[in-house]
């Protein structure tokens, strides 16, 4: 990886210019976008219609806090309180010809509508991608909040990878009164999440969460999957896939009268750390915590 640091601002899309990527087509994507749009099929659409500049699109849904009317020859003919109008709006991704990247002005900051105004008023050719990927553009706490949440409901167009994994494991978050299961690790009998190997393709992630609940002696309702990512080992390249389930404890052992159990160690949800699992396990179960009583976690 080779970084280029900017001197002085540039703009938005300055920086392109200096980047040496010779006869080579440039992919941009703004840093505060976060998407799932499949790059490789903007980049192959792109060299397709032979464009000078192709811009990735979505329509977004804006709410109007006033009331809409439609109006014929004088009389009104349509009322809408506040709606919601779809607007076709930039990605903030972008795809560059070497002839593009020649036509940015030097020396000064520049933005895509500036670029894509010269290319307009030359006649080059500027292709739209329009796709329906979840995007979000992130710049406050407001709107990383959202992006948290956009991440819980499309977790598997943002971490499941393509590749088949080397080995995948099941992560079970047992949840009761506001306190998460920890159970007995291999490391130094520390706690942890429990977590249990898929033996087999013929064994699904679901049938591993219900063992992995009998395996720990807790009685828990159907576990529910919570997320899906690959966490890759950079020293040996092995892709390990985590399946993390969640799922309430259905009823207290008898004889007992706390949340006591042999070999299991009950914490309070809020203490809950990357000591305890992986740091995106721990992310997504507190996300999900938070998501099914907004009063018992916040970030």
């Amino acid at each position: 990886m080779k970084v280029y640091l900017e001197r002085r601002p540039l703009g938005t899309i300055g920086a392109a210019k200096a980047i040496r990527a010779g006869a080579e087509h440039l992919l941009i994507v703004n840093v505060d976008n976060l998407t799932a749009l499949d790059l490789t099929a903007f980049l192959s659409h792109h060299r397709a219609t032979r464009a000078a500049m192709t811009i990735a699109t979505h329509v977004e849904p804006f709410p109007i806090p006033f009331g809409q009317v439609s109006i014929q020859k004088g009389g009104v003919i349509e009322y809408k309180e506040k709606p919601i109008l779809p607007v076709l709006l930039s990605s903030g991704t972008y795809v560059l010809s070497p002839a593009a990247r020649r036509r940015i002005p030097a020396g000064r900051p520049v933005g895509a509508p500036e670029l894509v105004h010269i290319l307009l008023r030359e006649k080059r050719k500027v292709s739209a991608f329009t796709h329906s990927s979840p995007w979000i553009d992130v710049n406050d706490a407001a709107s990383v909040e959202r992006a948290e949440a956009l991440i819980m409901a499309n977790f598997c167009s943002f971490e499941l990878q393509r590749q088949p994994p080397h080995r995948e494991i099941v992560v079970l978050g047992v949840l009761k009164d506001g306190r998460v299961a920890l159970a007995k690790s291999s490391l130094r009998g520390q706690t942890a999440l429990p977590v249990e190997q898929v033996h087999s393709a013929a064994e699904s992630p679901s049938d591993t969460a219900l063992r992995l609940g009998n395996r720990i002696r807790l009685p828990v309702m159907k576990p529910q999957l919570v997320a899906s990512f690959d966490e890759l080992d950079s020293r040996t390249g092995e892709r390990t896939r985590c399946h993390l389930f969640a799922c309430e404890l259905a009823a207290r052992p008898r004889g007992t009268n706390s949340l006591s159990q042999r070999g299991v160690r009950w914490l309070n949800v809020n203490q809950l750390s990357k000591s305890h699992g992986n740091s995106r396990t721990v992310a997504y179960l507190n996300r999900y915590i938070a998501s099914q009583n907004p009063h018992s976690v916040r970030h």
